[in-house]
Protein backbone atom coordinates (compact mmCIF):
# COMPACT_ATOMS: atom_id res chain seq x y z
CA UNK A 1 0.00 0.00 0.00
CA UNK A 2 1.29 3.43 -0.91
CA UNK A 3 1.51 5.50 2.29
CA UNK A 4 2.11 8.73 0.44
CA UNK A 5 -1.43 8.84 -0.83
CA UNK A 6 -3.92 10.16 1.64
CA UNK A 7 -6.68 7.76 2.58
CA UNK A 8 -9.92 9.04 3.97
CA UNK A 9 -12.27 7.02 6.06
CA UNK A 10 -15.92 7.55 6.84
CA UNK A 11 -18.37 5.52 8.79
CA UNK A 12 -21.32 4.39 6.72
CA UNK A 13 -22.87 1.91 9.15
CA UNK A 14 -21.71 0.68 12.51
CA UNK A 15 -20.39 -2.50 10.99
CA UNK A 16 -19.07 -1.23 7.67
CA UNK A 17 -16.30 1.24 6.72
CA UNK A 18 -15.49 2.64 3.32
CA UNK A 19 -11.98 3.69 2.37
CA UNK A 20 -11.40 6.22 -0.39
CA UNK A 21 -8.02 6.84 -1.84
CA UNK A 22 -7.27 10.05 -3.67
CA UNK A 23 -6.38 9.50 -7.31
CA UNK A 24 -2.68 9.71 -8.07
CA UNK A 25 -1.74 13.26 -9.09
CA UNK A 26 -0.72 13.85 -12.64
CA UNK A 27 2.92 14.89 -12.37
CA UNK A 28 3.10 16.85 -15.64
CA UNK A 29 -0.15 18.70 -15.09
CA UNK A 30 0.77 19.48 -11.48
CA UNK A 31 4.08 21.04 -12.54
CA UNK A 32 2.42 23.01 -15.33
CA UNK A 33 -0.22 24.29 -12.93
CA UNK A 34 2.42 25.35 -10.41
CA UNK A 35 4.44 27.05 -13.13
CA UNK A 36 1.39 28.90 -14.44
CA UNK A 37 0.50 29.94 -10.89
CA UNK A 38 4.03 31.26 -10.40
CA UNK A 39 3.93 33.19 -13.68
CA UNK A 40 0.55 34.75 -12.85
CA UNK A 41 1.69 35.77 -9.38
CA UNK A 42 4.96 37.20 -10.73
CA UNK A 43 3.12 39.18 -13.37
CA UNK A 44 0.76 40.45 -10.70
CA UNK A 45 3.64 41.62 -8.52
CA UNK A 46 5.35 43.35 -11.47
CA UNK A 47 2.09 45.04 -12.46
CA UNK A 48 1.54 46.18 -8.88
CA UNK A 49 5.06 47.65 -8.60
CA UNK A 50 4.77 49.43 -11.97
CA UNK A 51 1.38 50.83 -10.93
CA UNK A 52 2.83 52.13 -7.67
CA UNK A 53 5.76 53.76 -9.47
CA UNK A 54 3.44 55.45 -11.99
CA UNK A 55 1.12 56.61 -9.20
CA UNK A 56 4.03 58.15 -7.32
CA UNK A 57 5.25 59.82 -10.51
CA UNK A 58 1.79 61.35 -11.06
CA UNK A 59 1.75 62.64 -7.48
CA UNK A 60 5.21 64.19 -7.84
CA UNK A 61 4.28 65.74 -11.20
CA UNK A 62 1.13 67.30 -9.76
CA UNK A 63 3.10 68.60 -6.79
CA UNK A 64 5.73 70.04 -9.13
CA UNK A 65 3.07 71.89 -11.13
CA UNK A 66 1.58 73.22 -7.91
CA UNK A 67 4.92 74.51 -6.60
CA UNK A 68 6.02 76.11 -9.87
CA UNK A 69 3.14 76.71 -12.27
CA UNK A 70 5.46 78.28 -14.85
CA UNK A 71 6.40 74.76 -15.99
CA UNK A 72 3.12 74.63 -17.86
CA UNK A 73 4.31 77.44 -20.15
CA UNK A 74 6.10 75.12 -22.60
CA UNK A 75 3.01 72.93 -22.78
CA UNK A 76 0.89 76.02 -23.45
CA UNK A 77 3.22 76.98 -26.31
CA UNK A 78 2.83 73.50 -27.78
CA UNK A 79 -0.96 73.80 -27.54
CA UNK A 80 -0.79 77.19 -29.30
CA UNK A 81 1.45 75.83 -32.07
CA UNK A 82 -0.89 72.91 -32.65
CA UNK A 83 -4.22 74.69 -32.41
CA UNK A 84 -3.56 78.43 -32.96
CA UNK A 85 -6.19 79.25 -30.33
CA UNK A 86 -4.62 82.53 -29.27
CA UNK A 87 -4.15 83.67 -32.88
CA UNK A 88 -7.76 82.88 -33.71
CA UNK A 89 -9.05 84.68 -30.64
CA UNK A 90 -6.84 87.73 -31.28
CA UNK A 91 -8.09 87.95 -34.88
CA UNK A 92 -11.69 87.76 -33.65
CA UNK A 93 -10.94 90.52 -31.14
CA UNK A 94 -9.29 92.66 -33.84
CA UNK A 95 -12.27 92.16 -36.16
CA UNK A 96 -14.60 93.21 -33.35
CA UNK A 97 -12.45 96.29 -32.66
CA UNK A 98 -12.45 97.21 -36.36
CA UNK A 99 -16.24 96.96 -36.43
CA UNK A 100 -16.43 99.26 -33.42
CA UNK A 101 -14.09 101.76 -35.09
CA UNK A 102 -16.19 101.71 -38.28
CA UNK A 103 -19.38 102.29 -36.34
CA UNK A 104 -17.71 105.24 -34.55
CA UNK A 105 -16.87 106.79 -37.91
CA UNK A 106 -20.39 106.21 -39.19
CA UNK A 107 -21.86 108.88 -36.99
CA UNK A 108 -21.77 107.54 -33.51
CA UNK A 109 -20.09 109.76 -30.99
CA UNK A 110 -16.83 108.42 -29.63
CA UNK A 111 -16.68 107.87 -25.90
CA UNK A 112 -15.58 110.86 -23.88
CA UNK A 113 -11.91 110.77 -23.00
CA UNK A 114 -10.61 112.03 -19.73
CA UNK A 115 -7.09 112.65 -18.53
CA UNK A 116 -7.06 109.24 -16.83
CA UNK A 117 -8.08 107.32 -19.96
CA UNK A 118 -5.23 106.51 -22.34
CA UNK A 119 -5.72 107.08 -26.02
CA UNK A 120 -5.07 103.46 -26.96
CA UNK A 121 -6.08 100.44 -24.97
CA UNK A 122 -3.18 98.05 -24.28
CA UNK A 123 -3.41 94.73 -26.07
CA UNK A 124 -4.94 92.04 -23.91
CA UNK A 125 -2.48 89.48 -22.61
CA UNK A 126 -5.14 86.82 -22.17
CA UNK A 127 -3.91 83.54 -23.58
CA UNK A 128 -6.57 80.89 -23.92
CA UNK A 129 -3.94 78.25 -24.77
CA UNK A 130 -2.47 78.67 -21.28
CA UNK A 131 -5.79 77.71 -19.67
CA UNK A 132 -6.30 74.89 -22.15
CA UNK A 133 -2.82 73.58 -21.29
CA UNK A 134 -3.77 73.51 -17.60
CA UNK A 135 -7.01 71.69 -18.40
CA UNK A 136 -5.25 69.12 -20.57
CA UNK A 137 -2.49 68.60 -17.98
CA UNK A 138 -4.98 68.04 -15.17
CA UNK A 139 -7.04 65.63 -17.26
CA UNK A 140 -3.92 63.70 -18.25
CA UNK A 141 -2.78 63.47 -14.63
CA UNK A 142 -6.22 62.19 -13.63
CA UNK A 143 -6.26 59.63 -16.45
CA UNK A 144 -2.77 58.31 -15.74
CA UNK A 145 -3.51 58.23 -12.01
CA UNK A 146 -6.66 56.21 -12.64
CA UNK A 147 -4.74 53.76 -14.83
CA UNK A 148 -2.06 53.42 -12.14
CA UNK A 149 -4.67 52.63 -9.49
CA UNK A 150 -6.25 50.05 -11.80
CA UNK A 151 -2.82 48.47 -12.38
CA UNK A 152 -2.17 48.23 -8.64
CA UNK A 153 -5.58 46.69 -8.02
CA UNK A 154 -5.29 44.18 -10.87
CA UNK A 155 -1.73 43.29 -9.86
CA UNK A 156 -2.86 42.65 -6.30
CA UNK A 157 -5.68 40.42 -7.49
CA UNK A 158 -3.30 38.45 -9.70
CA UNK A 159 -0.75 38.10 -6.90
CA UNK A 160 -3.47 36.76 -4.60
CA UNK A 161 -5.08 34.65 -7.33
CA UNK A 162 -4.49 31.30 -5.59
CA UNK A 163 -5.88 32.56 -2.29
CA UNK A 164 -9.09 33.71 -3.98
CA UNK A 165 -9.52 30.39 -5.79
CA UNK A 166 -9.06 28.48 -2.52
CA UNK A 167 -11.63 30.69 -0.78
CA UNK A 168 -14.09 30.07 -3.60
CA UNK A 169 -13.48 26.30 -3.44
CA UNK A 170 -14.00 26.32 0.35
CA UNK A 171 -17.22 28.28 -0.01
CA UNK A 172 -18.50 25.87 -2.67
CA UNK A 173 -17.68 22.85 -0.49
CA UNK A 174 -19.41 24.41 2.51
CA UNK A 175 -22.48 25.12 0.41
CA UNK A 176 -22.46 21.57 -0.92
CA UNK A 177 -22.24 19.99 2.54
CA UNK A 178 -24.94 22.31 3.84
CA UNK A 179 -27.33 21.38 1.01
CA UNK A 180 -26.62 17.64 1.48
CA UNK A 181 -27.43 17.91 5.18
CA UNK A 182 -30.89 19.34 4.50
Amino acid sequence: MNWRRAASCRIVDVARFEFHQDPPPLEGMDKAERMLNLVVRSFGLVLMVVGLIVALTVIFSAWSLYRSPTHIESFAQAVEQGSHLDLTLSRATQNGQQQLDTSDRAGLAPPARTADTPDKTPPASFRFSYFMAWLIAILLLLLVGRLAIAAVRTGGELALYDVQVKKLARALLEERTRTKGE
